[in-house]
C-alpha cells in the first residue's frame, strides 16, 4: 500500500481542532480506568460479534464469504487493533485520523463497501453505551467519556468517508489515464505498453498480462505490466504453471481466463486460497503475493473474445467492489475498441518482442529489394525496399513477424535505418552502373505523414547522401484515417512539392479504399496482393476487381501497380487489363542490393499482352471484350462488326495449336449468341460456361 502522505494532502488543523476535547489528559485518565475494567480480548470479541451480525444479512453473506479463514482472521485482527486504538489513551486527533484513513484504504482494497462501515460505526456506538453502562464512573465522568468516544467514532467515520472519496478520485484518475494512454497510441505495441504501464502502477495491482491464443488455443503472453508481471509471465512460459487455454478439455482451460474467453464475460477470482479452479496456479500466485485476480476478455464487434487481459492484486476481493467492476468494464470496452481500430496483428510473445526490439536497436536491419516492371515495355521501372531483421544465427525475419513488436519509437527507428541503407545502396548502384536511375519506394508508417520526425528524417538523409528527392516514393499503408487531416495533406503537398512521390499501398484491402482515393492525393496506387491471390479460387472475380480498380485509379490520374503477380498467367492478366506496373514472385523475389544489378541485366519480359499464352491471360482478354460488348448493346450496327473481330481468346487458341476443340466450339457459340446482345439469357449462360472453362484450364496449367 502506497504512503498516504505522498498520496493525499494533510487534513486541515482547523478541522481536527474541533475534536480536541476528545483527546486530552482527562479523557486519557478515564480511558485507562475503562481499560482496567475490561478484558484484553474485549475488542476482538466485539469484532467477532459484529461479523456474526453482519453475516446474517443476505446482502453481506456473499461479501464476507469471499475470503479464506486465514484472510478473514487477518481482517478481524486489523479491526480489533483499530478498535483498541479508538479506545487508547495518549493519541492525537491527527494520529487517529491518519490511522482511520489507512484502515479505510485497506477496506477499499478488499472490497468492503462504505455502507457496511456505516453499520459498523452504529454498532460500535451501541457497544460504547454498553461498556459505559457497566463501568464504575460518576454520571459526569460517564457523560464526558461517552461524548469523547462518540466524537472519536465520528472522526473515525469522517476519515473513512474522506478515504472513500479520495479512492473514488483515484479510480476516476485511473480511467482518465487509461483513456489518455490509448489516445496516445496508434499501434498495438504502444497500446499494450501504455495501458499496462497505467494499470500496473495502480495501487493494489501487482501484475497485468495480455494474451492471445496461438493455433492450438494456448494463450501466448504478449505484454506484461506491474511489479510482478514479468516474473509471473516467466513462470507461465517455463511451464512451472500451465499457460491458459481457450478450450475446457484440460484444467488449464478451466480457470478464469478460459472461462472468460468462452463466455465473453469478465471473470473475478476473489481468493486464490479459496477457489478450487485456481489450483494449478495457486502456489506460484501466492509466491508472487497474489490474493485475487480478474480475467477481462477483449471482444470484437460480434462479441467474440480475441484476447484476454489478466489482472492480479495482492488483496483478496480486490476486483469485486462496484467501483472496480466499473473500471474492469471500462478497460474491456476501451481496449477492445482501440485494438480493433488499429488492427490486430500476429501473436508475438513478450520475450520474442523484446528480442526483435533488441535486434533493431543493434542495427540488425537488412533491406531487400523487389523489382517493379512496366507491364507495357517489360523494363524495370522501380524497386520496393523491404525491411528484414537479421538474427545472430543469420536468419532473416519478415515484417509480418517483427512489426507488431514495435511501437511508434521502434517504427521511426526502423524507417531511419531503412532509409539510410536505401540511400547507401542507391549510391553504390550508381557507382557500379552509371545509367542506374531508378526510384526506390519505402513504406511509411501510419503516423509518418503527421509527425515531423519522419519529414526531418527524409530530408536530412537525402541531403546527407546528396540524392535528389525524386528518387524516393513513400508508400502509405491503408490504416485508420489520420486524426489531423489538414496536417496530413500539408505534409503530402510538402513531399510532392520537393519531388517525392506518394503511393497509396494495398488498395482494396479495406472498406475505406475508395474514400482514401478521393481524399488522399496519391501519385500512384498499388492494388493489394490479396485480391490477386484470390484468382486461385475465383479467377473472374479477382480479374474484375483488378480491371475496375485500375480504371478507377487511372481515372484519378494515378498509375497502377498490381502486387502479388506470382506466375506468368497473373502477369499476362494484369497487363491485358491495363495495369501500368507489376510486382511479385513471378517477376522476382526480394533480393539483396548486390543481386539487383545482375538480375536487371538478365531480366526478360516473359509475356506479350497481344498474344496470351495462358488461359488466365485469355480470360482477362475475354472479360475486356465482354465489357466492350455491354457498351455496344444499344448500337446493333456496330455490334456485328465488333463480334467478328479476333479476340485475345483466339490468340490463345492459336498458341495451343487449336488442340482444345471444346474451347473452340464454346468460343464460336459465344460469338453467335453475342449477336443477341449482352443482356440475352442464352448469352449470359454461355458467358458463364466459357469463363468457368478458361478458369479450369488455367488451374490445370498451374499444376
Amino acid at each position: 500500500m502506497k504512503d498516504l502522505a505522498a498520496k493525499w494532502p494533510a487534513t486541515s488543523a482547523e478541522y481536527l481542532a474541533d475534536f480536541a476535547c476528545a483527546y486530552n489528559e482527562e479523557i486519557d485518565r478515564l480511558l485507562l480506568r475503562l481499560a482496567k475494567q475490561s478484558t484484553q480480548e474485549k475488542p476482538r470479541a466485539l469484532v467477532d460479534s459484529l461479523f456474526a451480525q453482519l453475516s446474517e444479512e443476505p446482502e453481506n453473506f456473499e461479501l464476507l464469504g469471499r475470503w479464506s479463514p486465514e484472510e478473514t482472521n487477518d481482517l478481524k485482527a486489523g479491526q480489533a487493533d483499530h478498535l483498541r486504538w479508538l479506545l487508547a489513551a495518549g493519541i492525537t486527533p491527527t494520529e487517529h485520523f491518519e490511522k482511520a484513513l489507512r484502515l479505510r484504504l485497506l477496506h477499499e482494497m478488499v472490497g468492503i463497501p462504505l455502507e457496511l462501515l456505516l453499520k459498523a460505526n452504529h454498532f460500535h456506538r451501541r457497544q460504547v453505551d454498553a461498556m459505559l453502562t457497566g463501568a464504575t464512573f460518576s454520571q459526569k465522568q460517564r457523560g464526558q467519556l461517552r461524548l469523547a468516544l462518540y466524537q472519536r467514532l465520528q472522526l473515525d467515520l469522517d476519515a473513512q468517508i474522506t478515504s472513500h472519496a479520495r479512492s473514488d478520485q483515484e479510480n476516476v484518475a485511473l480511467l482518465a489515464s487509461l483513456d489518455e494512454a490509448i489516445q496516445r497510441a496508434s499501434n498495438l505495441s504502444d497500446i499494450l505498453r501504455f495501458t499496462l504501464d497505467v494499470l500496473g502502477a495502480f495501487d493494489g495491482i501487482l501484475a497485468c498480462l495480455f494474451s492471445r491464443p496461438d493455433a492450438r488455443g494456448v494463450m501466448q503472453i504478449e505484454a506484461e505490466g506491474g511489479s510482478e508481471g514479468s516474473a509471473y509471465a516467466q513462470a507461465l512460459r517455463s511451464q512451472r504453471v500451465p499457460l491458459f487455454e481457450t478450450q475446457s478439455a484440460g484444467e488449464a482451460g478451466q480457470g478464469p481466463a478460459g472461462e472468460a474467453w468462452r463466455s465473453g464475460q469478465i471473470r473475478i477470482n476473489n481468493s486464490f486460497q479459496v477457489e478450487g479452479a485456481l489450483h494449478p496456479w495457486r502456489d506460484e500466485a501466492l509466491r508472487r503475493g497474489f490474493r485475487s485476480s480478474a480475467a477481462v476478455p477483449l471482444l470484437d464487434e460480434s462479441g467474440q473474445a480475441f484476447a484476454i487481459l489478466n489482472l492480479y492484486s495482492g488483496w483478496p476481493g480486490f476486483f469485486s467492489s462496484p467501483p472496480r467492476a466499473t473500471i474492469l468494464r471500462h478497460i474491456q470496452l476501451a481496449m477492445s475498441h482501440a485494438i480493433l481500430h488499429c488492427g490486430q496483428t500476429s501473436v508475438i510473445s513478450a520475450d520474442m518482442g523484446r528480442a526483435y526490439r533488441q535486434y533493431l536497436e543493434d542495427g540488425a536491419v537488412e533491406m531487400l529489394y523487389q523489382p517493379v516492371i512496366d507491364l507495357r515495355t517489360g523494363k524495370l521501372e522501380s524497386v520496393e525496399a523491404l525491411a528484414r531483421l537479421r538474427t545472430p544465427d543469420g536468419k532473416l525475419i519478415s515484417p509480418a513477424d517483427f512489426l507488431p513488436a514495435f511501437g511508434n519509437a521502434g517504427l521511426l527507428r526502423l524507417f531511419q535505418v531503412g532509409l539510410d541503407q536505401v540511400c547507401k545502396d542507391l549510391r553504390a548502384w550508381r557507382e557500379q552502373a552509371g545509367d542506374f536511375d531508378l526510384s526506390v519506394s519505402l513504406n511509411l508508417p501510419a503516423d509518418g505523414l503527421t509527425h515531423d520526425s519522419y519529414r526531418d528524417c527524409v530530408f536530412e538523409t537525402l541531403t546527407r547522401w546528396e540524392l535528389a528527392p525524386t528518387i524516393l516514393t513513400l508508400e502509405m499503408l491503408e490504416t485508420k484515417e489520420s486524426l489531423d487531416v489538414g496536417r496530413r495533406d500539408a505534409r503530402i503537398a510538402e513531399f510532392q512539392g520537393a519531388g517525392i512521390r506518394i503511393a497509396q499501398d494495398d488498395l482494396g484491402s479495406g472498406h475505406s479504399s475508395l474514400l482514401r482515393m478521393d481524399r488522399v492525393p496519391a501519385d500512384r496506387v498499388k492494388i493489394d496482393q490479396g485480391l490477386v491471390r484470390g484468382a486461385l479460387k475465383r479467377p473472374v472475380r479477382a480479374l474484375e476487381f483488378i480491371h475496375h480498380l485500375t480504371l478507377l485509379s487511372q481515372g484519378f490520374g494515378a498509375p497502377v501497380t498490381v502486387e502479388g503477380l506470382e506466375d506468368v498467367g497473373l502477369i499476362e492478366a494484369a497487363a491485358i487489363l491495363g495495369a501500368d506496373h507489376g510486382q511479385g514472385y513471378g517477376i522476382a523475389r526480394p533480393m539483396s542490393a548486390q543481386s539487383l544489378l545482375s538480375w536487371k541485366n538478365a531480366w526478360q519480359m516473359p509475356i506479350d499482352p497481344a498474344h496470351p499464352r495462358t488461359a488466365l491471360g485469355a480470360l482477362a482478354g475475354y472479360l475486356l471484350w465482354d465489357y466492350k460488348l455491354g457498351n455496344l448493346t444499344d448500337w446493333p450496327e456496330l455490334l456485328a462488326n465488333f463480334i467478328k473481330e479476333p479476340w485475345l481468346v483466339h490468340e490463345y487458341l492459336e498458341h495451343l495449336g487449336h488442340a482444345d476443340p471444346d474451347l473452340s466450339m464454346m468460343l464460336e457459340r459465344t460469338q453467335i449468341l453475342a449477336l443477341h446482345g449482352h443482356r440475352s439469357p442464352k448469352y449470359k449462360q454461355m458467358r458463364q460456361e466459357l469463363i468457368e472453362r478458361l478458369g479450369e484450364i488455367w488451374l490445370n496449367e498451374r499444376n
